[in-house]
């Protein structure tokens, strides 16, 4: 039988799989890969949560902020330009297609925390309630001029960058809004940080961690959560997204994935790199 950290290991390999493929498949060719995902999936259920309190995600699941999919609980959402599509993953032999929602317009990424998903738009972000999990129900959307826009939450603040130096974005700037979201029914714009090119983002305690594609990755400081103190950078590679998954801080590079030693969230230490 296998051991839970072999268990977590399977599991977020699969997971920073696909991380890369949703972002290009349709939804078709995504039901393939996820069959094959939910079967790899299938180890001892002791075992992995053995492990669970310190590798997991708040919601059961790790991902990056500019997936077009999550897992919450036993129910996999995806988002693609415009839909929002609820998965039964319940038994890992037979995912079963729930529901489809419009979601908004220019979909790009989805983010979840607790019983919200946060999807992140060309235009805006959309908070949505999963309190019932077959039946998202959209609680606000916030408006930003057009860019592209990855976002992560926590129960209280909104993290999302805009970037203009994509072709299908359409902006000129290069920032990083940070919105109150304790009543997720009404988001308001609290700060606006400059940034080069910012790209995915993460959290992890009191540190956010954005990736600034050719100027490398920078990590600030949450004393105060809306307002950002930048702490460090590294600068050896081209970064696109994150992915804090307990002690350890999971980079997308241009040329594979790297990964950061994060004990210390404000201090991270590069640990090795995949190339591919």
């Amino acid at each position: 039988m296998e051991t839970g950290e072999k268990c977590i290991e399977r599991k977020l390999l699969f997971l920073l799989t696909l991380q890369l493929l949703f972002m290009k498949l349709s939804f078709t060719n995504i039901y393939l890969l996820l069959f094959c995902l939910l079967i790899s999936m299938s180890c001892d259920k002791n075992a992995a949560s053995s492990q669970a309190d310190s590798n997991s995600a708040p919601n059961g699941g790790a991902g990056g902020s500019m997936a077009r999919f999550t897992i919450v609980g036993n129910y996999l959402y995806m988002v693609d330009m415009h839909m929002l599509q609820v998965v039964d993953i319940a038994n890992p032999t037979k995912p079963e297609v729930k529901g489809e929602v419009y979601a908004g317009f220019d979909i790009e990424t989805i983010f979840s925390y607790k019983d919200k998903l946060y999807l992140g738009a060309s235009n805006g972000m959309y908070i949505y309630s999963i309190a019932n999990p077959l039946n998202p129900v959209k609680e606000s959307d916030i408006t930003h001029f057009r860019a592209c826009d990855p976002v992560v939450s926590n129960d209280t603040v909104s993290y999302v960058t805009l970037r203009s130096q994509a072709t299908n974005c359409g902006s000129n700037k290069d920032v990083l809004n940070i919105y109150d979201v304790r009543d997720p029914k009404t988001p308001k714009l609290i700060t606006e940080v400059a940034m080069k090119s910012p790209y995915g983002l993460g959290i992890r305690n009191k540190a956010l961690f954005i990736c600034e594609g050719t100027n490398g990755l920078v990590t600030y400081e949450l004393s105060d959560p809306y307002k950002p103190v930048k702490k460090a950078e590294y600068k050896d590679e081209v970064f696109y997204d994150v992915i804090p998954y307990g002690d350890v801080l999971i980079a997308f590079i241009q040329k594979g994935v790297c990964f950061f030693d994060i004990s210390d969230p404000l201090k991270p230490v590069f640990l090795s790199k995949v190339q591919g």
